[in-house]
């Protein structure tokens, strides 16, 4: 892979970052990781333990592509917050917040990222990336596979596993070469679910209206100040939102909010006000009651709950 370091000491440094860097709510791993890499990839069963079980919430300009073979969790992808079972396939894009919470270390699978610059450095262009429909913002970003689908995506990475551990002649140009075959399996299988009605593809309001949620959700809640921004009607918006992940816009907007509440609650040990002054709440109190009408549980008792749950897993 070219790095000065190994596969395993990055994922080390993943480790040490996750820990030591949790109080910032979102680690930005851009800004925290400072050994650069072109790709890594991994199986589940190796790295899960490795980080207790836990990826806390974080952003990076990587590529995501994961597929989960076996095991149980609960992961958020941007406003997306899902379960994960056997044979379920996740993408996330560039810079968007994701965090995983597995149920317990038994699970299998695989985990692929990489940068544009990788392919880029092996004369592919961009746009081979950046346009394909499974990392728009937009995407509800998994999909459960039937078994036949499982077994063709499980062989490419099993394949870019070996090559990654060679030293054959032109193997980055190789890898990227299959890295570019799986996202084109992945980009077919999420049409083919959206014409037999599982999945909506991407909108190019809904990428507008994500990147307005991310800029302005701590400040601004109300369905109206987004169709505003978006020049449409709220009802337009609302009907949108609702057709492609199933929520209104007011619980998509609310989503993203709870997720940065979960993560602060979850990774740092700021008090019920600091996180309510945080993300924009007049007093501690509402925020409580809020979160309580959201979750269903208090927020102290989401982060006994979130403790609990590291203390079984470690």
């Amino acid at each position: 892979m070219n790095n000065q370091l190994t596969d395993w000491e990055i994922v080390e440094k993943y480790r040490e970052v996750f820990q030591q860097f949790a109080k910032d709510g979102v680690i930005d791993m851009d800004k925290r990781l400072k050994h650069k890499f072109s790709y890594l990839i991994h199986r589940l069963e190796d790295v899960i333990p490795k980080l207790n079980g836990i990826v806390p919430p974080n952003r990076q300009s990587m590529y995501y592509v994961i597929l989960f073979k076996t095991g149980a969790a609960r992961k958020w992808v941007g406003m997306f917050n899902f379960p994960i079972k056997d044979n379920t396939l996740v993408l996330i894009p560039q810079r968007v917040i994701h965090s995983t919470l597995y149920e317990s270390l038994q699970c299998s699978g695989y985990v692929l990222n990489f940068n544009i610059e990788f392919f880029l450095n092996n004369a592919f262009p961009s746009k081979y990336i950046v346009d394909k429909k499974v990392f728009k913002t937009s995407l509800r970003p998994w999909l459960v596979l039937c078994g036949l689908q499982q077994k063709e995506l499980e062989e490419i990475f099993e394949y870019i596993i070996e090559e990654n551990v060679s030293t054959l002649l032109e193997r980055d140009q190789m890898i990227a070469l299959k890295i570019l075959e799986l996202l084109i399996r992945c980009d077919r299988l999420f049409c083919e679910a959206e014409a037999i009605g599982k999945e909506f593809v991407y909108h190019p309001i809904l990428e507008k209206f994500n990147s307005l949620i991310e800029e302005n959700f701590t400040k601004q809640r109300s369905v109206g100040f987004y169709a505003d921004a978006l020049n449409i009607h709220p009802g337009h918006l609302n009907n949108l939102v609702k057709k492609h992940n199933g929520m209104n816009a007011k619980s998509t907007i609310d989503a993203r909010l709870m997720m940065e509440a979960q993560s602060l609650l979850a990774t740092t040990s700021f008090s019920i006000k600091e996180i309510a002054d945080r993300l924009g709440f007049p007093s501690a109190n509402y925020f409580t009651s809020c979160f309580t009408r959201m979750a269903n549980m208090s927020p102290t008792g989401y982060r006994a709950t979130v403790m609990t749950t590291r203390a079984i897993i470690a």
